[in-house]
């Protein structure tokens, strides 16, 4: 009788521990499908952003059978960052010949917000083609080597630096206007090695830009041009509107850093040039920033 109660005992306490192992499953799993059951968590993976920008695929010149309106417009594309649009163009730059021992590249610098960015080079006098590069500071992304081009770009950082890099080929020493589109809210243009050399070099004196402001606000020139003092001029231009000014120091500088008064939604033109018959080669670096 005494090992038939332990029997029963010993079947009970299994009987028990089989139960609870049921429960102890149904809780661990969300199981029994009851009003009362705690929903189940779910882990949502997010994307970081790139460290470097990257070279998007249709950097060919479309077809003359593709419509001009069939590309997006700079002034349309949206960004994922929410920068606005920025379009800045240098007009008939002097390109120095890669078989010039005495030449160097010119080089052009901004930033970039997330989003797209595109650089179009175009021959303003075909005498041969351009070495056309565009990079990070850690990347080169890819370069073209033709008359007129576009590279084109994009970033997922914040914040991204692109350089673009031009070089006549060969001999060539091609004049061309370099149009850049790009995400910023406040864009900021950097040109090294470009000329100063005054009245008697008309093709490599100074730079003329021609910007869109999104909003009222100023139009800063900034430059050096080396140990020289020179008399010089800056002339903003409204496109399309009345608005000019003129400024024209009465004495020698080696450098210039100003504001001028601009307005939306015209394009101006801004011209930076030497008013003396220089000396020859001056190696000039400016920075155009507007709103």
């Amino acid at each position: 009788m005494e090992n038939r109660s332990r029997t029963i005992v010993i079947a009970l306490i299994a009987v028990f521990a089989l139960l609870g192992g049921f429960a102890a499953g149904a809780l661990l799993t969300g199981g029994g499908g009851g009003s009362g059951a705690s929903p189940s968590l779910e882990a949502v993976a997010t994307e970081e952003p790139s460290d470097e920008a990257s070279l998007e695929p249709e950097s060919e010149e479309p077809s003359d059978e593709e419509s001009p309106s069939d590309e997006e417009s700079p002034s349309e594309a949206p960004s994922p960052s929410g920068a606005p649009a920025a379009a800045f163009t240098l007009n008939a730059l002097f390109v120095d010949a890669a078989d010039n021992p005495d030449g160097a590249d010119r080089v052009i610098t901004w930033k970039s917000a997330t989003g797209s960015v595109k650089a179009e080079v175009a021959t303003v006098s075909p005498t041969g083609d351009v070495v056309m590069c565009l990079k990070t500071p850690t990347k080169t992304l890819g370069c073209r080597t033709a008359g007129s081009g576009t590279l084109r770009a994009k970033t997922t950082k914040s914040s991204e630096t692109f350089i673009l890099t031009l070089r006549g080929d060969g001999i060539a020493q091609p004049i061309v206007d370099v149009t850049l589109s790009f995400q910023a809210r406040k864009p900021k243009v950097t040109i090294e090695n470009a000329r100063f050399d005054g009245t008697a070099y008309p093709e490599t004196n100074g730079i003329s830009a021609t910007v869109t402001p999104r909003v009222d606000g100023k139009l800063g020139v900034q430059a050096e041009w080396g140990g020289h003092p020179f008399l010089y001029e800056i002339d903003v231009m409204e496109q399309g509107g009345s608005g000019s000014i003129t400024y024209a120091p009465e004495q020698g500088n080696v450098g210039t850093d100003v504001d001028f008064a601009v307005t939306a939604a015209n394009p101006w033109k801004v011209v930076l040039q030497n008013t003396e018959d220089g000396m020859g080669i001056t190696p000039m670096t400016a920075v155009i920033t507007w709103p």
